[in-house]
């Protein structure tokens, strides 16, 4: 008998007692029959419907499925592991809007984006957006309901009314300056582009590598986006885990597997067990630029990638390079951007844009030539779980997540053991062993790649070469701490210690430092990683900073607003640094251009400097006409990095 029916049968069981009750005026007990029946149909109605909240309809869901069974089962046996990644940004990388989730700290927030109003205020737990009027005049008003970051920066999301479409609220918010900025602003694009992402960008684009095991279910009448789980979880990198919970709900199986000597359980991934290749790939499931097979292309849509962690990743994704241009599965991205192999890559292929980092490590010799299987892998220095005896707070692990010891030279004598050696270690360089001309790092990683406002290390791990940067475009490591040192210097010093062959170079090459000509004839892309590189602490050791003032006050008026901010950060951390108003300013031609005029008049009239030729220096102050002439050949060509 359902609960229903039995709260029916009471019900009318009750009726007519308790009429005759109220006829005898006997209200008190004809009341508490009566409560007895609203306590059971209570009961009943709590019975069929659970006291749950519904599933939301105007916004992507988690819903588990597919063998996924959500981050909450692990914790139950690997409690560890499970607080570490929790305190991780993989977790927080899609998150539902909450005050404790946003970093911004507001009641009601009025915002500018290029002049037109966008406002944020919060009606309890819930925040809204404000946008201009739509055509029809009438007030644009939208629930925000999730974001995206917690680490740069967090972007915002709103319900757009159709179906679990999201749209993008057009402010972004930048964690550590607390500033919110115009999208196009904080991502390198070209200037003009002001019209921020369509909305469905997330369901169809950003949702891919934001969620775990996530699920577009997008058709030209369908918008049911959802996923197992919001954020990098635990199922994202060890697959689902349903076999392996179902198999280990029996304790006898588990204490076999801790005493009988396994070493693996094949009911799970564990990517620090897999071959460097296969372990690669889990990371590289997100950090490439990759795209879904189009023989995978439905069941992507339907019920996301087909890939699981220890599988090839070429069976379902075609992880893109120079050589794909007659890839079906890119014909419709090279229509829309005929330019998206420039903008991605460099020449030879290693990515320009931070977050596709398997390309890197697949180029690397350590790599292609290591030994057996495990050559080198994501894990060889990243560790996705914080080591119990990690001294350091779980912070400054989540910032990289790399191991101990992992950020110094270490990482890299763990192969190269001879380097451990001081000696040895200054007959390779050539530099002082606690110099930062002797990190590993910053010879073999530099910081070629271009990301959230901020240059990223290569992971290609190669050798400084004058060779490579004049074909491929891409910055040489030695000039990107010496800053004030010409392309020629630099090959005279590689071929003196290493026997590199010289290149031929043009008389600005010979003669004018690499640091300059980068700051004003590179494109939006170079100036960018040349000004971060001008505030880079190693670098300013390496090439003095008392120069660069009149190049960065010309990057105050770049183009492109990211050039912008990326310069005004790099000339606050000068020991001179400036007089310089807010971020704001920089989001007004006229205002920059004045002070960049003002800033290169101030350095114009200090004390007369030592002449140094190559930097346009000489006993009578700044050699303009040099400047402007390198200046008018600036690379102006449109660049749109896809970080």
């Amino acid at each position: 008998m359902t609960p229903v029916l039995t709260a029916a049968i009471a019900a009318a069981c009750v009726l007519p007692l308790s009429l005759r009750l109220l006829a005898a005026r006997r209200v008190v007990l004809a009341n508490v029959l009566w409560l007895t029946v609203a306590i059971v149909i209570g009961i009943a109605a709590r019975t069929v419907t659970p006291d749950v909240p519904l599933e939301p309809t105007s916004r992507p869901v988690e819903r588990l499925g597919d063998g996924y069974v959500g981050s909450g089962t692990c914790t139950k046996c690997h409690p560890g592991e499970h607080a570490s990644w929790q305190q991780s940004f993989h977790r927080t990388m899609t998150q539902s809007v909450s005050r404790p989730a946003l970093r911004a700290i507001f009641d009601d927030l009025q915002l500018d984006y290029f002049g037109a109003p966008v406002s944020l205020h919060w009606r309890g737990s819930e925040l809204f957006v404000r946008l201009s009027p739509d055509a029809r005049g009438r007030r644009n008003e939208r629930k925000v309901v999730q974001l995206t970051g917690s680490h740069h920066a967090q972007v915002l999301w709103y319900e757009t009314g159709n179906q679990r479409e999201l749209g993008i609220v057009p402010m972004v918010y930048r964690i550590a300056e607390q500033r919110w900025l115009p999208f196009p602003a904080v991502f390198l694009i070209p200037p003009q582009l002001r019209e921020p992402p369509l909305p469905g960008t997330w369901n169809g684009n950003c949702n891919g590598c934001h969620t775990t095991h996530s699920m577009p279910r997008l058709d030209t009448d369908r918008v049911d986006t959802m996923a197992a789980e919001f954020g990098i979880a635990c199922e994202a990198c060890h697959g689902p885990g349903e076999r392996h919970t179902t198999a280990n709900a029996n304790p006898l199986r588990r204490y076999g597997l801790h005493y009988g000597g396994k070493s693996s359980d094949d009911t799970v991934a564990q990517p620090t067990r897999m071959s460097s290749a296969r372990s690669n790939e889990v990371c590289g499931q997100c950090h490439s630029v990759s795209i879904v097979k189009q023989q995978h292309f439905d069941t992507w849509r339907d019920h996301g990638s087909p890939f699981r962690p220890g599988e090839e990743l070429a069976q379902s994704q075609l992880v893109v390079s120079p050589q794909d241009r007659s890839a079906p599965e890119l014909h419709r991205k090279l229509e829309q951007d005929p330019q998206f192999f420039a903008h991605t890559f460099w020449n030879d292929g290693l990515p320009r844009v931070t977050g596709r980092e398997l390309h890197g490590i697949r180029a690397s010799p350590c790599y292609v030539g290591g030994e057996g299987e495990r050559s080198l892998s994501c894990t060889s220095c990243h560790r996705m779980h914080r080591e119990q005896d990690d001294a350091r707070e779980p912070s400054a692990w989540a910032s990289s997540q790399l191991g101990q010891g992992m950020d110094g030279n270490a990482a890299c004598t763990q192969c190269h053991p001879k380097f451990e050696d001081a000696t040895a270690l200054q007959a390779h360089t050539h530099h002082a062993p606690r110099s930062a001309g002797s990190s590993c790092y910053d010879c073999h990683m530099p910081h070629t790649s271009y990301g959230l406002m901020k240059a990223m290390r290569s992971h290609s791990i190669e050798s400084p070469s004058v060779a490579r940067e004049l074909q491929t475009g891409r910055p040489n490591a030695c000039n990107l701490c010496h800053l004030d040192r010409t392309l020629q210097w630099t090959q005279n010093r590689l071929q003196e210690w290493y026997g590199t062959e010289p290149s031929p170079l043009d008389e600005d090459q010979r003669s004018v430092a690499a640091g300059p000509r980068w700051l004003l004839q590179g494109d939006a892309g170079i100036r960018a990683l040349a000004a971060w590189s001008s505030g880079y602490e190693p670098a300013r050791a390496a090439s003095g900073h008392d120069w660069l003032q009149p190049y960065l006050a010309q990057l105050l008026s770049d183009p492109y607003y990211a050039v912008r901010f990326v310069a005004r950060r790099s000339l606050m951390t000068l020991p001179s640094a400036p007089s310089l108003a807010g971020y704001d300013e920089l989001a007004e031609t006229g205002r920059c251009q004045e002070t960049t005029a003002r800033l290169q008049l101030e350095f114009a009239a200090t004390s007369t400097r030592s002449a140094r030729t190559e930097i346009l220096l000489d006993e009578g102050g700044m050699q303009w006409d040099t400047f402007r002439r390198i200046l008018a050949r600036r690379d102006d060509r449109p660049v749109f990095l896809a970080e």
